[in-house]
């Protein structure tokens, strides 16, 4: 029996979707007995495409069953070198957003409950998982992006290798990188997406895109089979309302290094099901990355805004270091003590020891 007289999650979007999922079979089984409603508009994910990338773990097993496709290669490609990294233990998936929360909304029916209408506060008995979005602090990194899926007019693709970054392009906008999922020899998504303070107006993306697709591929003409655009918050966000559980990127799921979320979300929403079917009460959310992950991070952000223009070398370096299995373990939050003095060694000494007390003075000030 669940602890609590009622659960209501407030947002519709990934989080709150990829949770009601997890609590379904625990509803049928009679593990938790308390009613559960969603509550607020369906997120435009859950009808319009954006790719969700990920690598997969024990965790992920459900993502990667309905994922778009998977790569057991990829690169990381800077105007000095390139770097192709393998694994067959954690290969990469791009996952249909569409189909993820289209499959938990059908997942879920009959099961838990889904209003349209604004979110209400419940008794003291009454859990409230919020996932609704926190605020952005002022000069926060972003990461932006916009995306164009295309259908090459011939084979140019190598569909077996995707590229995580390709830092070939415009860099006087801030840290800025080609990513490009190969579906097919004549099929792929290709973004533009930038690391900075501010976005771009559509025609900036567009026209890197174009620019990239002619010089690299030597493609002029080509078929837009849809676009997607985005910005995440590279920062460490409070909760929009610390006085409710606070879920999804309202709840820390957001690498600040990175940007990825979707892996860190299922664990979260996995972890949160387990709590309730075992009947506890929930008075704080577990959160998703370990405390070295997250103080790493705070330095390498702080290197990254100091120093955009070491960014190319400094993921080429990363790359360098690690092996497939290797980066995608530390990506995904999984990384032990080998991992962590392989890429201290990768990275710039000075530039990263110079950033230290920077860190920690902004930690301070976001408490």
């Amino acid at each position: 029996m669940s602890g609590h007289t009622e659960i209501s999650i407030w947002g519709a979007g990934c989080a709150g979707l990829s949770l009601a999922r997890y609590l379904s079979p625990h509803i049928s089984s009679g593990e938790i007995s308390a009613p559960i409603r969603v509550h607020g508009p369906l997120s435009p994910a859950a009808t319009q495409c954006h790719i969700w990338g990920f690598w997969q773990t024990d965790w992920l097993s459900e993502p990667a069953r309905l994922s778009k496709q998977s790569w057991q290669s990829w690169q990381i490609i800077t105007p000095q070198g390139r770097v192709t990294q393998t694994s067959q233990t954690y290969p990469y998936h791009a996952l249909d957003s569409a189909i993820w929360l289209q499959d938990c909304v059908a997942r879920s029916k009959g099961k838990i409950a889904h209003r349209d209408d604004a979110p209400m506060p419940l008794d003291h008995q009454g859990a409230i998982l919020d996932s609704r979005m926190p605020e952005i602090p002022e000069n926060s990194l972003l990461q932006h992006f916009m995306g164009i899926e295309i259908k090459a007019p011939r084979p140019v693709f190598d569909a077996s290798v995707l590229t995580l970054m390709d830092f070939r392009c415009d860099q006087s906008r801030g840290i800025h990188f080609i990513y490009l999922l190969p579906f097919s020899d004549d099929t792929a998504l290709v973004e533009s997406t930038l690391f900075s303070e501010q976005t771009e107006d559509k025609a900036f993306y567009r026209t890197a895109i174009e620019r990239y697709l002619r010089e690299v591929y030597q493609l002029e003409a080509y078929q837009i089979l849809r676009e997607e655009t985005g910005c995440i918050p590279m920062n460490f966000l409070k909760p929009r309302d610390p006085s409710l559980l606070a879920i999804g990127a309202n709840g820390g799921c957001v690498r600040p290094s990175s940007g990825y979320a979707f892996a860190s979300i299922q664990k979260q929403a996995k972890w949160i099901s387990q709590q309730l079917a075992s009947g506890h009460v929930l008075d704080k959310i577990q959160t998703p990355h370990r405390r070295i992950d997250s103080w790493l991070d705070r330095v390498f952000l702080s290197v990254l805004k100091a120093h955009p223009e070491a960014a190319p070398e400094i993921f080429l370096s990363m790359a360098k270091a690690l092996t497939g299995d290797e980066l995608a373990k530390f990506m995904s939050g999984l990384a032990h003590l080998p991992i962590y003095v392989k890429l201290i060694n990768a990275m710039p000494k000075r530039m990263f020891i110079k950033q230290i007390l920077p860190a920690m003075r902004q930690k301070w000030q976001d408490r």
